[in-house]
């Protein structure tokens, strides 16, 4: 099994080799470069993609360099930091995790909606579980505490070679914090309803102003080109060493039910998808981001990852995720 030094080698590597490499043998360069930019038009956004062939290791990217905020998309690399930290015996995956009123966060979460009483426990498992398959924000924000916080997780992906994806807030900080509002300490009891109403308060005009200053931001941030280093870390088995550990996660990834008229929707009748979505709120007409990347295996058995992030769109939802499914049909006929 190969040493963190040596994937922190292999990642730059890799990062390296889509910086220099002059073409792409094993993409239609022109093709995509022309599909891409029709499709960015018809959003009225900025579009981000990065490709990886997972055999030849050929790739391709669109504003591949570019920081796109990640929404929940982090949780995937949050799965990785949890896991390393069972196989370093921090964390076990049995063991019950004590969850109070407190640490309820914001927005998406069906464990705070059916939490009872003061206190509940729930095993390190099940929150994995509703962090990468349901992305539930209160089990990704306790996740992000056991190993160490937002900054611990950063290091990890540098310590792997990732330099361009940047986890800086909790979800409970962040999402306030992109809408110009105060984020919660781990001290304060969340009051969902007064939060809304602070966001209520907002004209939509400023509410639209204050996501467009965060679209460039590179906290909480990844580039398609970083994104698809790491899905190639992920796809070869590098992050985790053990097997168990691979499979739960590739398992997680697949079962995810979020995002299916996204990428999933534009590739071929049999291929297989495991992925992770992110999604960020709108105001006035404007969308902060709608993401989505993953792996990819096409029915005759090639296999490549995607990564697509989609910022500032000014159409609605369903605009968006066909967007992301015409930038997956693109890549599938573009694989030579």
């Amino acid at each position: 099994m190969p040493t963190r030094r040596a994937f922190a080698y292999a990642c730059s590597a890799t990062l390296a080799a889509i910086a220099a490499s002059p073409a792409f043998a094993d993409w239609d360069k022109a093709r995509l470069d022309a599909g891409i930019k029709t499709v960015e038009q018809s959003t009225k956004g900025r579009i981000g993609v990065g490709l990886i062939d997972l055999k030849d290791r050929k790739s391709w990217s669109y504003r591949g360099a570019e920081p796109f905020p990640l929404q929940s998309v982090f949780k995937l690399p949050l799965a990785i930091g949890v896991l390393q930290a069972v196989e370093a015996g921090k964390l076990k995956l049995d063991q019950p995790i004590t969850v109070t009123r407190n640490d309820l966060s914001l927005y998406h979460s069906p464990l705070a909606k059916a939490f009872k009483g003061e206190r509940n426990e729930y095993p390190l498992r099940e929150l994995l579980t509703r962090s990468t398959a349901e992305s539930d924000n209160t089990a990704a924000d306790l996740l992000l505490r056991l190993i160490g916080g937002p900054q611990a997780l950063t290091a990890i992906l540098r310590d792997g070679g990732v330099t361009g994806i940047s986890v800086d807030r909790y979800e409970r900080v962040f999402q306030p914090e992109i809408l110009g509002l105060p984020g919660y300490g781990w001290d304060q009891q969340i009051d969902t309803a007064k939060f809304y109403a602070a966001i209520s308060a907002i004209p939509a005009a400023e509410r639209r102003k204050r996501l467009q200053a965060t679209l460039t931001d590179k906290r909480d941030a990844a580039s398609p080109e970083a994104s698809i280093a790491f899905l190639e870390g992920l796809a070869k088995g590098t992050w985790l060493r053990e097997p168990a550990h691979a499979a739960l996660l590739d398992k997680l990834m697949a079962e995810s039910k979020t995002g299916p008229n996204r990428i999933k929707a534009g590739l071929p009748k049999g291929a297989r998808f495991a992925h992770k979505t992110g999604l960020g709120p709108s105001a006035d007409g404007l969308n902060h981001a709608t993401n989505d990347i993953g792996i990819v295996t096409l029915p005759d058995g090639r296999r490549f990852a995607i990564a697509v992030y989609l910022a500032g769109a000014q159409v609605g939802e369903k605009e968006r995720e066909a967007a992301h499914a015409a930038v997956a049909k693109l890549a599938v006929e573009s694989l030579r």
